[in-house]
């Protein structure tokens, strides 16, 4: 795989939830999940674009976990 296509790919990533973070209630963790770990199982990644990765993901479950302390 191009490495451009999966620089363009994390940065949709990126983009998609960092605009989750202001409307929690719209994240579908398992969706998101799958995407990020898709990503991470590909030969070939950067160590820096491995860091991106594992951060959305950590980002991800801090926030579906901060939602569920939060909703009734």
């Amino acid at each position: 795989m191009n490495v451009n296509m999966v620089k363009t790919e994390i940065e949709q990533l990126e983009k998609a939830l960092n605009a989750l973070v202001h409307h929690p209630q719209l994240i579908r963790r398992d969706y998101w999940t799958s995407q990020i770990e898709s990503v991470l199982e590909r030969t070939g990644l950067s160590p820096q674009d491995r860091k991106r990765l594992q951060a959305l993901r950590d980002l991800l479950g801090f926030l579906t976990g901060e939602c569920t302390a939060i909703s009734p």
